[in-house]
């Protein structure tokens, strides 16, 4: 009886993380660095989403 309690609470533990891990790697974009720029006054990064090609511009400034 031991062991049955063991058991399922194993299994149940190992679906739970195989569902949020698959959960979590359903919602990745797949992203593409194409510049990165670090300067003493803040960064530039531009990255291109390789399934549509559409291209995100972040600057951070630095205070």
């Amino acid at each position: 009886m031991k062991n049955y309690v063991i058991n399922s609470c194993f299994l149940s533990l190992a679906l739970m993380l195989m569902s949020a891990t698959a959960f979590t790697l359903a919602g990745c974009e797949e992203k593409e660095k194409v510049l990165d720029i670090e300067t003493p006054n803040g960064e530039l990064e531009i990255e291109r989403d390789k399934s549509d090609g559409d291209i995100g511009v972040d600057l951070k400034k630095k205070e």
